[in-house]
């Protein structure tokens, strides 16, 4: 009995087509991976920069705080001491705007005022110092709180146009001289 060895001729491995639909697997992948990581920066970014307008608007509130209300009621005061003066976190915000009012909030006599006794600026690209919308030289003889607003918008990293806003109301308690 004799037994016959056959010889095969056929390799194994894999075939164009395989290796073709493995390549287009690893592409969408790559692919994706991409696209998520542009996403992921973009919200990182976006979330920097709402830090940052949080910092700005908290740096405001905190120097108008320091300000004796005498101070705070005085026109010539605030455009010197604060719109004048950029504060450390607003590098990262693009086309930034910046709007202060100081309103009159509460009269002498009790009356709630209505928002056209103020003393307001507005901050931005085209004028970097401040441009004095209205002032009112009599808040602090004429109102016992004041109303400071502080708004600021800026255009973020995907384009799109940003506002942060904080108040604060501050009484005749604190009186400088």
């Amino acid at each position: 009995m004799t037994t016959q060895i056959r010889k095969s001729n056929k390799e194994n491995g894999f075939s164009l087509a395989e290796v073709l639909v493995a390549l287009l697997i690893s592409a969408v992948f790559g692919a994706a991976v991409f696209a998520t990581n542009q996403r992921l920066l973009f919200a990182l970014k976006s979330q920097r920069e709402t830090t940052a307008a949080s910092m700005m608007l908290q740096e405001r509130v905190e120097t108008f705080r320091g300000f004796g209300y005498s101070n705070l009621a005085n026109k010539d005061y605030v455009n010197n001491n604060v719109v004048k003066v950029a504060t450390t976190s607003e590098a990262l915000l693009n086309n930034l705007s910046e709007t202060i009012n100081v309103v009159g909030y509460l009269t002498s006599a009790g009356a709630a005022g209505d928002g056209t006794a103020l003393n307001s600026w507005t901050r931005n690209t085209a004028h970097p110092s401040g441009q004095e919308n209205s002032h009112y030289d009599t808040l602090a003889t004429d109102f016992d709180l004041l109303k400071v607003d502080i708004v600021i918008s800026w255009t973020s990293a995907n384009g799109r146009s940003r506002t942060r806003e904080l108040q604060t109301i501050v009484g005749k308690g604190n009186v400088s001289g």
